[in-house]
């Protein structure tokens, strides 16, 4: 069998990384860890291609070629997945697809031949024995959670990791908060599943022996769901790092109890995490209780994000405006809290429902469903798939000024260098740890000197960044351009978005 793998196209959002990329000169922000870890549960008598539509483009000879199109996207990439999938029915060639769009939405999208719902692991042997009988048919559901033994390494061979600015890994799936607006739960279930040490270690191998280094995402929602385990790994990783005088630099998903762990803290920064993205949401306590965000509440959040930056560990976060308990004031509120918890990767987007969780039940019980969601919730009109309380157009209204001040760059550097002066003040990293900086480092720092320091007409806040964080942290400069040209990226995308609202008399009108 000829199977030919697509991964569709991401459009440019807040995660595409897009603006900042072109600085390092990679195609894309992260690989395509679903597709490959399909393809190695795939015969080994097959004959595999992986085409990545956010780094190349799809022929029709590729599509000629194939005899099976197998298909893996989020919801975000459903326009480029549909593009792809009417290709192939135009060619006449059978499509596999999986992965959440098609698990959340497989009765809407017929233009597939066979449709894997859930995890892989167990379900698509059952496939492929179909296939080979000649008795395959249209939907194979996962009804259980399968174990991660069974998930074996992803094929790297099969792409080109020059085209990434990270790769990626997985050591658990599940999370035990059940967040009303959050599908994890939905796909991956309440009770967290591992990989063995053994199997994380093998990956790092693989990956180290392809000559990666860099910047390594472990990509589970929630990295600290059974802190016991995710201890117990990391205190392999950081053996495995010494022993080969760490090439990589991790960074991951977690929740805000993270900051209640002063030994799993100590054990990431030894690991060499240096970013953690949290779901923070709001800064309204009723907005956490509507949303069951239990984990969130009764706590002081700026503390919480103090103490992990403390340990050299970067914050990202996401934000949520548009629960029912938001009043008009949310908005400068969510500022005020970004900017006293200084984090300058903030993610705010519109609340948008998910199939299968409690808030979109609720929504559709009370006649509030407008649309399926669009997959990007951060800085895309689409996203805002109900009808919120405060109304549309004062939401969105209220959202584009929030990002228009968020993102302003005076605004973003004060909040970087805030963060750049706590970061690392209790945990000081051993010097075989720094970065040393590469050809490629030091052409893609001249690249944002020259765009952001001479070229954009925001230059002298950036200059006054740079005076700023040399004066306090000059060992922070690297990190600070990187910052800089992350910045950079959110002010184009806002600045797209702007443009793309809904008038407000539409905006009333879909409410």
């Amino acid at each position: 069998m000829r199977a030919l793998l697509v991964y569709p196209r991401y459009p440019d959002t807040f995660w595409s990384f897009k603006y900042a990329l072109s600085f390092v000169r990679r195609k894309a922000a992260f690989p395509p860890l679903g597709l490959l870890t399909v393809a190695a549960m795939l015969p080994a008598d097959w004959e595999l291609k992986v085409v990545d539509l956010n780094v190349e483009s799809l022929e029709d000879a590729q599509l000629e070629w194939a005899e099976l199109v197998f298909i893996s996207a989020m919801v975000v990439q459903k326009d480029s997945a549909l593009e792809v999938m009417a290709r192939c029915n135009a060619l006449g060639r059978k499509i596999v697809a999986g992965g959440p769009l098609f698990t959340h939405l497989h009765a809407e999208l017929d233009q597939a031949d066979h449709i894997i719902a859930g995890e892989a692991e167990e379900v698509l042997p059952q496939f492929l024995a179909d296939l080979a009988a000649g008795q395959a048919k249209r939907l194979y559901k996962c009804e259980h959670h399968p174990s991660l033994a069974l998930t074996p390494l992803p094929r790297w061979d099969l792409i080109n990791l020059k085209n990434y600015r990270s790769m990626a890994l997985q050591f658990s799936r599940g999370c035990p908060f059940d967040c009303d607006f959050c599908d994890v739960v939905v796909l991956f279930g309440r009770k967290p599943r591992f990989k063995t040490a053994d199997q994380v270690l093998a990956e790092l191998d693989s990956l180290h022996a392809l000559g990666w280094r860099g910047t390594l995402m472990v990509v589970d929602d929630n990295f600290i769901g059974n802190k016991v385990r995710a201890k117990e790994l990391l205190r392999a990783m950081i053996a495995w790092q010494e022993d080969r005088h760490f090439p990589f630099a991790f960074l991951t998903q977690a929740s805000v109890n993270l900051a209640d762990d002063p030994e799993l803290l100590r054990l990431m920064a030894s690991a060499n995490f240096n970013e953690v993205f949290l779901g923070l949401e709001t800064p309204s306590s009723s907005a956490l209780a509507e949303c069951n965000k239990r984990q969130n509440q009764g706590r002081d959040l700026v503390a919480a994000v103090k103490t992990i930056q403390s340990y050299g560990i970067e914050v990202m976060a996401g934000f949520i405006v548009g629960f029912d308990a938001d009043s008009p004031s949310i908005f400068m509120d969510q500022v005020r809290f970004i900017t006293q918890a200084a984090i300058p990767t903030a993610m705010v987007g519109l609340l948008s429902l998910l199939p299968g969780t409690r808030l979109y039940e609720k929504m559709r019980q009370q006649e509030r469903l407008l649309d399926l969601p669009s997959g990007d919730n951060a800085m895309d009109a689409r996203a805002l798939n109900f009808i919120p309380k405060m109304g549309a157009e004062r939401l969105l209204e209220g959202y584009r000024a929030l990002l228009e001040r968020l993102y302003e760059p005076r605004e973003y550097y004060r909040r970087a260098v805030t963060y750049l002066r706590r970061s690392g003040k209790e945990l000081k990293r051993s010097a075989s740890r720094q970065w040393r900086l590469s050809r490629a480092d030091l052409a893609a720092m001249v690249r944002i000197f020259w765009r952001l320091g001479i070229r954009e007409r925001h230059r002298l806040s950036y200059w006054g960044f740079l005076a700023r964080v040399g004066f306090t942290r000059p060992t922070k400069i690297p990190v600070a351009l990187a910052l800089a040209a992350t910045g950079y990226h959110f002010r184009k995308i806002t600045s797209r978005f702007g443009a793309s609202l809904p008038e407000p008399a539409e905006a009333a009108n879909r409410s």
